[in-house]
């Protein structure tokens, strides 16, 4: 997918001629209880998603009391025990595990867990000194810039190189909840590539699933979305988010996809090849041409034949125009090298 590097996420990595990675963002989603989070884990699962990934901020270290965020993260804090059971549980079923940490104290403990790579949410690309710390950690920072323009992100992208990382990647997003169609710019992710030279990919804050197939024809790597038992549910991400039918549905949506934008490379498979020789035409004699006439757009055409009648192919013309023929030619016969004089044309 897009871009100049390969990074590494847990068990995987992220880049050029490596698997999309599907993360499902429980986020917040188990709204404070452990056993609803192991349930979604164990969903996310059976969907096929590659990794999960939880936010973990200390409301009273994040957010000024009586603001919606600390009310809503204060009701959903999973501590460091909850935390690491849910990352053990996620490894055991294959899938790699990271959550998002919005202070140093939160840090360190989720640090101590090995997370896949750490996240720099939208919200927190402004927080240098944050992303300079989790940056010294020389994990990958996986880091979305669902709020920032490109001096934002240059400033973001520039703090987590001065702590000596190089080991990063970069979501397009849009931090609507839920983003409208046109409102998400998949076309910024190549831009946000080409400018850093990092993998690149999408966090989905829209409705259903289309926009993350389209985002790996746009050359995403990773694909981020929100995940819920029940979308319907009030608060929270749930409006955003995908149950376990439609989580499963846009990992067969991103693979049908990933399938479909193949390689980067333009090569011919065997069977392009094989089609190549019932369809590509060949110089062949266009009426019956006597031994010792000189070919021309007269003579000659340019046709499709049987396979096992093929001769050469138009691309010769330039250098055969004009060349006389050493034997008489039936009309319809291709015309091979050895049925001319050799030498310049018309000597």
């Amino acid at each position: 997918m897009t871009g100049h590097k390969t990074v590494a996420f847990g068990t995987r990595s992220l880049g050029q001629d490596n698997p999309v990675a599907v993360i499902a963002e429980i986020g917040i989603n188990h709204e404070g209880d452990a056993e609803e989070c192991m349930r979604l884990i164990r969903d996310a699962a059976r969907a096929g998603a590659d990794a999960i990934k939880l936010q973990t901020l200390d409301a009273d270290e994040n957010y000024v009391p009586g603001t919606e965020s600390h009310d809503l993260f204060s009701r959903a804090w999973l501590g460091p025990e909850d935390t690491a059971a849910a990352f053990r549980l996620a490894r055991s079923l294959g899938m790699d595990a990271l959550t998002t940490c919005g202070d140093l104290a939160t840090l360190a403990w989720v640090e101590a867990l090995n997370p896949a790579a750490h996240k720099i949410s939208s919200g927190l690309l402004t927080h240098l000194p944050l992303i300079a710390a989790t940056a010294a950690t020389k994990r990958t920072l996986i880091m979305s810039t669902g709020m920032s323009d490109l001096p934002q992100v240059t400033q973001a992208v520039g703090a987590a190189r001065a702590a000596g990382n190089e080991n990063l990647c970069l979501l397009q997003c849009t931090s609507i909840y839920p983003a409208e169609p046109e409102m998400l710019n998949l076309a910024a992710i190549r831009i946000l590539a080409e400018t850093f030279g990092v993998p690149c990919g999408f966090s989905d804050h829209s409705i259903g699933q289309d926009a993350a197939a389209l985002a790996v024809a746009a050359g995403a790597c990773v694909i981020e979305k929100h995940f819920s038992s029940d979308p319907s549910r009030p608060g929270f991400d749930h409006r955003l988010s995908v149950d376990a039918e439609g989580l499963a549905a846009l990992v067969t949506a991103v693979r049908r996809a990933e399938a479909i934008m193949g390689s980067a490379a333009k090569s011919r498979s065997a069977e392009q090849v094989q089609a190549g020789t019932r369809y590509f035409r060949s110089i062949v004699a266009r009426r019956d041409i006597d031994a010792g006439e000189v070919l021309s757009l007269e003579n000659v055409g340019f046709m499709r034949t049987l396979p096992q009648q093929r001769g050469a192919e138009p691309a010769r013309w330039e250098q055969w125009c004009g060349r006389r023929t050493l034997r008489p030619l039936r009309r319809y016969q291709a015309i091979r090298p050895e049925d001319l004089e050799q030498g310049e044309p018309g000597k």
